[in-house]
């Protein structure tokens, strides 16, 4: 019974507000048809009634709460003189005189019954009351728009994080991938060039294990390292590495040096075998003699075989 007694006085505005609104649609829908496609001309018809119905939805649920309505108030007085001149407008294009003035009426009697309805039904406060509100209300925005910033942030934090560990790993990626690449290349290398007996005064090329100690920083064991003070099959004395001793490792280093600046596809000519040669050797403070550089090369050139030699 409450709630029957309670909806009574929305009865008639919500009557007069259709009837307004259909009426409407058909006079709007009527005008735009002489000069639009008939569902396009409706459309509009039917969507300024929804920003009418709206603004008056709104006005209803401010007045309410007691909160200010004056944009939806607003909306509401501007459209109800333009509904009832469109609706005037339409009955005189009809030759109908009583359908004008009863057309226009409509929407004017629909404001009038709901602005009495919605002022039976909204909520009287005192303007201090509505301060407080009011107050509240800014206060809660402030901390949604807070909370909203401080899970922004986080957000940023966690994506950046996340950017790092992913650099980091594609760096690690990388970095295995040069080291392996590094080492399929030692090893075609070494498959490049055996390693027979050193032929007449030539430098003797280096084993394996040789290799991978002068890479590593490391001296071969058939040299120690200086000031070790090896006995007399290292070739020093008292801590100091012999002239032989000192001459083999040279010998040693140029041949490797020759095997790796042979080592290209295709082998360099032997002009530029020299000059690189020479240049290394200069900057590595190793000697040889011109001579020795183009034994170096003819032997790699055989090394490699005919199909492969330089020009």
């Amino acid at each position: 019974m409450s709630k029957l007694k309670k909806a009574a006085p929305w009865v008639l505005p919500s009557v007069l507000t259709t009837i307004a609104m259909a009426w409407t649609i058909d006079a709007v829908g009527g005008i735009l048809a002489d000069q639009a496609v008939a569902p396009f001309a409706y459309s509009v018809a039917v969507l300024y009634d929804a920003v009418w119905l709206y603004a008056l939805a709104q006005e209803t649920a401010h007045r309410r709460q007691g909160s200010s309505a004056r944009l939806p108030k607003a909306i509401g007085w501007v459209f109800l003189p333009l509904t009832v001149a469109v609706l005037a407008a339409r009955g005189l294009l009809a030759g109908d005189v009583l359908a004008a003035a009863v057309g226009a009426l409509i929407p004017v009697l629909a404001k009038v019954t709901l602005v009495m309805a919605i002022d039976r039904e909204r909520t009287r406060i005192s303007p201090r009351a509505q301060a407080a509100i009011d107050r509240t209300r800014a206060t809660t925005r402030d901390r949604i728009a807070v909370s909203r910033a401080v899970a922004a942030a986080r957000a940023d934090e966690t994506k950046a994080a996340a950017d790092i560990v992913k650099g980091a790993r594609e760096a690690e990626a990388e970095a295995v991938t040069v080291t392996h690449d590094a080492y399929e290349r030692y090893a075609e290398v070494m498959d490049q060039h055996p390693l027979p007996e050193p032929a007449a005064d030539l430098p003797g090329l280096v084993s394996d294990a040789e290799l991978e100690a002068l890479l590593s920083g490391g001296v071969p064991e058939v040299f120690p390292a200086l000031g070790t003070g090896g006995g007399s099959s290292s070739g020093t004395s008292g801590g100091t590495p012999s002239a032989q001793a000192a001459k083999a490792v040279n010998d040693q280093a140029v041949a490797l040096l020759a095997a790796q600046l042979y080592a290209t596809n295709p082998p360099p000519s032997k002009r530029k075998f020299r000059e690189a040669m020479r240049a290394e050797m200069n900057a590595r403070s190793l000697t040889g003699s011109w001579e020795t550089i183009d034994a170096l090369y003819d032997r790699e050139k055989t090394f490699a075989g005919p199909a492969q030699g330089g020009t």
